[in-house]
């Protein structure tokens, strides 16, 4: 039986549609999506690595800022937990989320974008989303943080006379970082502001306000956080030893997903804030 030209043609073209998906079907995009994935994957490792290089060559403002904070909060928290008189009182459950909490509401933390205020804005310029350069100066923020809060952990082991379990203890570490690079994220893309040096600073009286802000809101957060985060690891602690990893780790997720969509939201703001 012969088909009139007309749904010949229809006909062929359907058959090479059923037969071999094009790239915009959905047989076609996953294929796609996986190669995508594949090719920025390598890209990605390497933003992270030019991140680490750079926290530790021309970014040391930023791990001499680390070290402050770490000295005072090693000399809170010892003072904090550590009595003299009664050293069998003394416990080192949780001394290095204690630290990591202290150093990462600093500004290290929750002003990432801000501290690159120029280099961050071309990056959007050019599409980069937040979230993506967020993440990459998150995992080299925790090369640094990750490190000192296990040492922190284990100092804590040999002086203390109840000793945690070492593997919890570290990895409710690891899970705090994480779970304060997601905080950090959001008010990096809410509330970034550019450093200036101290002379500066004071000059510029307009940035008093907002500055002073951006510095004290962060220790607002911690305070307001403070009693679900406690449940949160109470509730965990029946998990197992990694409950605490994992949902700090899940807290990274949510806070860089929050992050990308306030920045796409606050497009224009955000640039115009980390250029002024």
């Amino acid at each position: 039986m012969s088909w009139p030209p007309e749904v010949a043609v229809l006909m062929d073209r359907r058959a090479e549609a059923t037969a071999a998906p094009t790239s915009g079907s959905p047989a076609g995009a996953r294929p796609d999506r996986l190669a995508a994935a594949a090719t920025s994957a390598p890209r990605f490792a390497l933003d992270v690595l030019a991140e680490v290089a750079a926290t530790f060559g021309r970014r040391r403002t930023r791990l001499a800022g680390v070290v402050l904070n770490l000295v005072l909060a090693l000399a809170y928290v010892g003072w904090s937990h550590w009595h003299p008189n009664r050293p069998e009182v003394f416990a080192a459950a949780h001394l290095g989320v204690a630290v990591v909490v202290w150093i990462m509401a600093d500004v290290v933390n929750t002003n990432q974008l801000g501290a690159d205020g120029e280099e961050v804005a071309d990056q959007l310029a050019r599409g980069r989303g937040a979230a993506r350069i967020l993440a990459t100066k998150n995992l080299a923020l925790a090369t640094v943080i990750v490190p000192v809060a296990v040492g922190v952990t284990l100092g804590a082991q040999l002086l203390a006379r109840h000793a945690p379990d070492l593997e919890r203890a570290s990895l409710a570490d690891v899970g705090a970082v994480f779970c304060w690079l997601g905080v950090g994220s959001v008010l990096s893309v809410l509330l970034p502001f550019r450093p200036l040096p101290w002379r500066d600073r004071l000059r510029a009286r307009h940035t008093w306000v907002r500055w002073t802000v951006c510095l004290t809101t962060p220790w607002v957060v911690v305070l307001a956080l403070e009693p679900g985060l406690a449940a949160a690891d109470h509730a965990v602690g029946l998990t197992g030893p990694a409950g605490t990893l994992v949902l700090g780790v899940a807290c990274w997720g949510l806070g860089l997903t929050a992050a990308g969509r306030l920045a796409r939201r606050r497009h224009r703001a955000l640039r115009h804030a980390l250029r002024a």
